[in-house]
C-alpha cells in the first residue's frame, strides 16, 4: 500500500489501515516532498518510531518505500537527516527520489544533486530510488537512468510506474532495462494521456484508477517486468473527498489489483 492510496497523517493508521485491509507492506511519506508538506509526525519523536516498529512487528507488515525527496535547483541535504534516521530505524525501506519540473534544473544538477543524497543515505544503510516522471525534468528513460547511473556506487535504483511507463510511451524499452534496477513496481490504472499539463500532474498526484478501470495495458507493461519484485499499490483517489474511508479505498484497491495479477497467473499457468 503505496502512501498516496490511503493518505493519512498518522503512521500508525496507515499501518492499522495496511494490516485490516491484508496489505503485505506498505510505504509511509516521512520526508516532506515540498515545502508546502508538513513535516512527519515521526520526525524526533522516538516514542512514535519504536511505536511504529512494534505495531509493525505485530501485524507482520514491511515498510518498502519511503516518500519522497523532490530533486530541486535549491537542495539542502541537510534536512534529509532526520528523515534517514527514521527511514533506518524502520527496516531500511528504500527512499523515494523524484526531479522538479522541466526547465527549473538541469540534467547534470539533478545527477550530482542525486549521487550526493545516495552517498548520504548509503551511510544510513539506505538505498535510493528515482521514478521519472513524464513531465517532470529527467522524465525519460534515457535521462533517469543516466541520474541512477550516477548514484551507481551507492545502490541507487528506478522506480517504474504504471502511469509513467505509459506517459512516457516506453513500454517497448521495458524488457531491456536492468533487473537489478529495480527494486519496487508501482501499479495502477488510468484514463488515456491527456494533451495538457495540469490533466496530466492531476492524474499523477490527485487521480488515478483501479486496476482494469483505466486506459492502461497492464498486463503487458507487468508481463515485460521482472515479477519477483513487490508491487506498491499507488492510487491516489482524491476525487472521493470524504464519501469513502481511507481504509474502504485501500481495500478496493488491493482488490482491484489482486484480480488483475491472478488473471495474469492464470494465463501463465
Amino acid at each position: 500500500m503505496s502512501y498516496l492510496t490511503a493518505p493519512v497523517v498518522s503512521p500508525l493508521e496507515s499501518i492499522r489501515i495496511a494490516a485490516e485491509a491484508r496489505y503485505d507492506h506498505l510505504g509511509l511519506r516521512i520526508h516532506p516532498t515540498t515545502a508546502a508538506d508538513a513535516p512527519s509526525p515521526l520526525l524526533g519523536n522516538k516514542a512514535l518510531v519504536t511505536a511504529c516498529r512494534r505495531l509493525l512487528g505485530d501485524t507482520g507488515l514491511t515498510v518498502t518505500e519511503v516518500e519522497s525527496w523532490m530533486i530541486r535547483k535549491q537542495f539542502d541535504l541537510s534536512q534529509s537527516a532526520a528523515a534517514m534516521e527514521v527511514a533506518a530505524a524502520l527496516d531500511s525501506p528504500r527512499l523515494i527520489v523524484v526531479a522538479d519540473m522541466r526547465g527549473t534544473i538541469t540534467q547534470t544538477e539533478i545527477e550530482d544533486r542525486f549521487a550526493a543524497l545516495a552517498e548520504m543515505a548509503s551511510g544510513f544503510g539506505l538505498g535510493v530510488d528515482f521514478e521519472p516522471i513524464a513531465h517532470r525534468a529527467a522524465g525519460t528513460l534515457a535521462e533517469a537512468l543516466a541520474v541512477v547511473t550516477a548514484g551507481a556506487a551507492y545502490g541507487a535504483g528506478l522506480i517504474l510506474d504504471m502511469l509513467h511507463i505509459d506517459r512516457m510511451g516506453i513500454s517497448a524499452e521495458l524488457a531491456s532495462i536492468d533487473r537489478n534496477l529495480l527494486h519496487n513496481i508501482h501499479l495502477c490504472d488510468a484514463p488515456p494521456a491527456p494533451a495538457d499539463l495540469e490533466t496530466m500532474v492531476r492524474h499523477s498526484a490527485f487521480d488515478r484508477d483501479l486496476p482494469g478501470d483505466g486506459a492502461l495495458p497492464l498486463r503487458a507493461y507487468l508481463g515485460a517486468l521482472p515479477a519477483d519484485r513487490p508491487l506498491s499499490i499507488e492510487i491516489p483517489m482524491m476525487r472521493l473527498g470524504d464519501s469513502v474511508s481511507p481504509l474502504e479505498r485501500a481495500r478496493r484497491c488491493l482488490t482491484a489489483s489482486r484480480q488483475l495479477v491472478e488473471s495474469i497467473d492464470g494465463l501463465l499457468a
